[in-house]
């Protein structure tokens, strides 16, 4: 049994004028100690899906289909329930730290909270653990770090606070979304080193959200590619590295900066944007977008396509990929 399993997940948001669908039927699962990338471009129900697993979504957001953690459904858990689980088993680093830290707490009193709640601890010894995280995440002198607030410290330090309150609980898994926006690229490649020695020594599970290809190519062990709210190719990182069956995937690789492509010619790029949510009704999501769509496209939900071993794509035009 996979620690988590994500059956047919769909989360609806209701409006004036119905309910609008923001992750449609996403299925996958993760296995302790493995490493999972999510990738597409913004609004495609990448931080959603995040957030359903832990039990975030907005208010008035109606999710459905079955998201199981040991065998047990999330979604079908009193928030209680749920409470005890987040930041204890389940953690996850926001996209950007100073909105996700609170401004008027130290960063000891918020590093220590989850360990008093969770772990039972004394504040006396919280504070101590919380020194031990900080110095775990590498923050430069972690003890005086403890009084001061979030605004004094620089977006990669408040990274690093962010990893150590997920990581104070050693949860099962760990969600990272997006845990490099806004640092420069020095600080970037230190936290996701990071986050990578620190899911080896815990042997946590990893859901890795990232817009940055090349970095879900290095630490990932399976790629979940999302468009629209749907997942529209899957597989071992490796395969669908070298052998991008989608049209979605391959122009995500082909917007790729490359040093050899001709001094002066033009950076390629998917032609229009993701569509509205409502816009998105029978037939493939990127047909519109897709220089390989069939008038079928528009009209039928592509099929289900086994390109390789453990390898899925939801296109009828995945030939062009051999």
């Amino acid at each position: 049994m996979a620690l988590l399993a994500v059956d047919r997940l769909a989360v609806h948001m209701p409006t004036s004028r119905g309910a609008v669908p923001l992750v449609r039927e996403v299925s996958f699962a993760v296995e302790r100690g493995e490493t999972l990338g999510i990738v597409g471009e913004s609004g495609c129900g990448k931080t959603m899906t995040a957030l359903a697993l832990m039990g975030l979504l907005p208010d008035g957001a109606l999710p459905s289909g079955e998201v199981r953690f040991e065998g047990e459904n999330l979604l079908a858990l009193p928030e209680e329930k749920l409470c005890k689980l987040r930041g204890n088993r389940l953690a996850m680093i926001f996209q950007e730290p100073m909105s996700a830290l609170n401004p008027v707490h130290p960063i000891g009193k918020q590093i220590a909270e989850s360990l008093i709640l969770h772990r039972g601890l004394y504040p006396t010894d919280a504070e101590a653990e919380a020194v031990r995280l900080l110095d775990l995440v590498r923050m430069p002198e972690p003890k005086a770090r403890l009084a001061q607030y979030p605004h004094q410290l620089s977006g990669g330090q408040r990274q690093r606070v962010m990893i150590a309150i997920a990581l104070a609980c050693q949860p099962d898994i760990l969600i990272a979304d997006e845990p490099t926006t806004a640092l420069d690229v020095t600080v970037q490649a230190q936290i996701l080193d990071l986050i990578h020695d620190l899911v080896d020594e815990f042997g946590m599970a990893l859901v890795l959200i990232s817009h940055d290809l090349g970095i879900v190519g290095d630490v990932t062990d399976r790629v979940l590619v999302m468009y629209a709210g749907r997942v529209v190719e899957s597989g071992p990182t490796v395969d669908l590295f070298r052998r991008r069956a989608h049209p979605y995937t391959r122009g995500l690789f082909g917007a790729l900066p490359n040093p050899l492509r001709a001094r002066g010619s033009r950076l390629f790029t998917i032609p229009g944007t993701v569509p509205d949510a409502w816009a998105v009704a029978t037939g493939c999501a990127f047909a519109d977008r897709c220089q390989l769509a069939e008038p079928e496209c528009r009209v039928a939900l592509p099929p289900d396509v086994e390109v390789g071993p453990d390898h899925r794509a939801l296109c009828r035009r995945t030939e062009v990929a051999t």
